[in-house]
């Protein structure tokens, strides 16, 4: 989701193919790694990235959403791979221990959100995004990240006003706003397996 998000908020073309169970054994030869999601790239359509993070982060090098310098764009590394950090231990929870672990997982939920409220505060107080004067992919990962959560459990963010405004002003965003009105955004599940 965090791919459509930056590519929809910041004008980046992105035409999405789905492939159908029937077709995955055509299809998985042609991968890198045996595995989807893969990307071609617009300007280049020889040159296929593999792995999620590895997708954004080469849309956000080629469209100026990887910081001003290098020391912005690993500050926006180490942001995303905290948030990557948090999204595995979710993703367990929502794929191997839902039943038995979601109250525990829910009552240590603050720990995970204060470590990125006290990240997000570094920047301008809280008040923009987490590096720098604009937008990096970083800011949509953690979005994306905070939606998530937000559904597991509703009101998470409310101890945490940095990150509440963060994600209130990302749904805000024009674009976004209107795509998440959308049937489809709508009625999109957040999990393969229904739990949330």
């Amino acid at each position: 989701m965090a791919l459509r998000y930056m590519c929809l908020d910041n004008g980046i073309p992105l035409e999405e193919q789905v492939v159908v169970f029937e077709d995955w054994p055509k299809v998985k030869p042609t991968t890198p790694f045996g595995q989807l999601p893969i990307l071609y790239d617009e300007k280049n359509p020889s040159f296929v990235v593999a792995q999620s993070n590895a997708m954004l982060r080469h849309v956000a090098r080629t469209h100026g959403l990887y910081g001003n310098d290098t020391y912005e764009a690993t500050t926006i590394d180490s942001i995303n791979d905290e948030q990557e950090d948090i999204r595995l231990t979710y993703l367990r929870l929502i794929y191997q221990e839902y039943d038995k672990e979601k109250d525990n997982y829910i009552k240590k939920l603050p720990e995970k959100l204060e470590i990125l409220e006290k990240t997000l505060k570094k920047n301008s107080g809280g008040s923009g995004f987490f590096v720098g004067s604009k937008a990096s992919f970083a800011d949509y990962t953690v979005f994306d990240l905070l939606d998530n959560l937000s559904v597991l459990s509703p009101g998470c963010l409310d101890a945490f006003p940095a990150l509440k405004g963060f994600h209130g002003r990302m749904a805000a965003r024009e674009k976004l706003a209107k795509y998440r009105q959308t049937d489809g955004f709508k009625t999109m599940p957040i999990n393969g397996n229904g739990k949330q």
